[in-house]
């Protein structure tokens, strides 16, 4: 069998759709369902059924799928073992990053290319977690709730605290006291918002009616008066025209990690980067945190 086959098998199975699968993988939607029928043609049977709710393993791929994983993880396992040996500064540093403008650490980022012209960076930004250990990235910046921490494989650091709040158009909010319009709520969709120790929307009387994916467009949403988001203090207060609901104070909701898989402590072009965005720290309090 074709690995490349055997990963679509994989990143179907975890994300239920070609589209997801496909950004995953880096490659077309035409490419996974190229590679599915490939792989399914080698075993002799359908491995997905597709439903309205996206792809669903079938009984045929659920005896598959545990033998794939265990390949996988020796494959991630030998990749990290042979990268965690690099000795030298040069070659190419996989980094994740927030899918939120971030000025400080651009220029930081900016900073380290200049200084390490051999070492090439694979940027990539999202509001998901993302795998360390299958490789997904080899240093990532995520925000963690207060209450949580980074698996035991993982090594990090806190750079600095995040608070989260209720924001809105200051114009639509005087509209609303006049009774001119409704004030609602727009919702995440996808998957669910984690608001902290914020109130739900709807105790503080905020009907739901927008869905929309992704913090920076629900920012966008805001301050085009469709309603009050939930929303990261430090990106909301670049808008001067989006204000915290009256009554309702931001909270103290996680905070945000530098983190590399245990097996990278070694290369040497992860420990130069690691400890260039380690100093984010200093810099981080006054941007991100407006809960005190």
């Amino acid at each position: 069998m074709n690995w490349d086959d055997l990963k679509v098998l994989l990143a179907l199975s975890r994300a239920g759709s070609t589209r997801k699968a496909a950004a995953k993988l880096s490659v077309s939607n035409t490419t996974v369902m190229r590679r599915l029928e490939s792989l399914e043609e080698q075993v002799g049977g359908r491995l997905f059924d597709r439903t309205p709710d996206g792809f669903r393993a079938t009984s045929l791929a659920d005896q598959l799928l545990p033998a794939v994983r265990e390949v996988e993880e020796t494959l991630s396992e030998a990749e990290r073992h042979v990268t965690g040996r690099d000795s030298e500064l040069v070659g190419r540093i996989k980094l994740s990053l927030p899918a939120v403008p971030l000025t400080h650490i651009a220029e930081a980022v900016s900073e380290f290319a200049r200084q390490y012209p051999r070492i090439e960076l694979d940027i990539t930004v999202s509001d998901h977690p993302v795998d360390l250990a299958r490789r997904e990235a080899d240093i990532a910046v995520r925000g963690i709730p207060k209450h949580k921490r980074p698996p035991k494989d993982i090594v990090g650091i806190k750079l600095g605290k995040i608070s989260l709040g209720y924001y809105v158009h200051r114009e639509l909010l005087s509209e609303a006291s006049r009774g001119q319009r409704e004030l609602t709520y727009i919702q995440a969709s996808g998957r669910a918002l984690s608001l902290g120790d914020l109130p739900d929307a709807e105790s503080l009387g905020l009907k739901p009616r927008h869905l929309i994916d992704g913090i920076t467009p629900r920012t966008v949403a805001a301050t085009n008066k469709l309603g009050v988001a939930a929303l990261p203090c430090f990106l909301a207060r670049q808008y001067p025209d989006l204000i915290l609901l009256p009554g309702v104070p931001s909270a103290h909701w996680g905070f945000t990690w530098l983190l590399h898989h245990k097996d990278l402590r070694q290369s040497a072009r992860i420990r130069a980067l690691f400890k260039h965005l380690s100093g984010l720290e200093k810099q981080w309090p006054g941007a991100w945190d407006t809960s005190q």
